[in-house]
């Protein structure tokens, strides 16, 4: 019981993360909010985020709200796995393990906006939907640089596999030193 308690709590503690995040990058980059999921995104964390940047506001064009959010989700999951593990962790390292996740959560989001970008270019590139525009929306400044470097080869771009290859690297390096927990 206890175990399927905790994967629960975890499962809603990951998908909150992960709409703070989407709607982080979503500002980040500017992505179209008048969609569906930008709606249900907006819908999801207005009532903490509107009441957070009272106390917080953006700084330039970073939502610190909606960061300092993301890093409060991340430290409640990371203390309810310690507690439910019977462990100890002072406030310094939840916090370094916390920006660790956020990290993490983070560039998981971006190789599965990439791949979203991927999946739809082989189905239907010309598609208007919600989630594909949201994807390639996200996926867009990271892929540039790679497709500024990496010419397309026989009409087929290679960026996205550089882009992920950097990622999945990125990721190791977040696991070693920043947050080394599996949640």
């Amino acid at each position: 019981m206890q175990n399927a308690a905790h994967f629960l709590i975890q499962a809603v503690l990951s998908l909150a993360l992960y709409v703070v995040l989407l709607r982080f990058w979503m500002q980040w980059v500017r992505a179209d909010f008048r969609n569906q999921l930008g709606q249900f995104i907006i819908a999801m964390t207005n009532p903490i985020v509107i009441p957070l940047r009272k106390i917080l506001p953006s700084i330039g064009t970073i939502d610190t709200a909606t960061v300092v959010l993301a890093l409060l989700i991340a430290a409640i999951k990371l203390t309810v796995y310690v507690a439910l593990h019977g462990a100890s962790a002072n406030l310094v390292t939840i916090l370094m393990i916390s920006i660790g996740l956020v990290l993490r959560y983070s560039i998981y989001l971006f190789i599965g906006a990439i791949l979203v970008g991927i999946i739809a270019s082989w189905v239907n590139p010309h598609t208007y939907h919600p989630v594909v525009m949201v994807a390639r929306s996200i996926s867009a400044p990271l892929l540039a640089p790679a497709q500024r470097l990496i010419p397309p080869l026989a009409g087929l771009d290679f960026s996205p596999v550089v882009v992920l290859l950097l990622l999945q690297a990125s990721l190791y390096l977040i696991w070693e030193y920043l947050a080394p927990i599996p949640i």
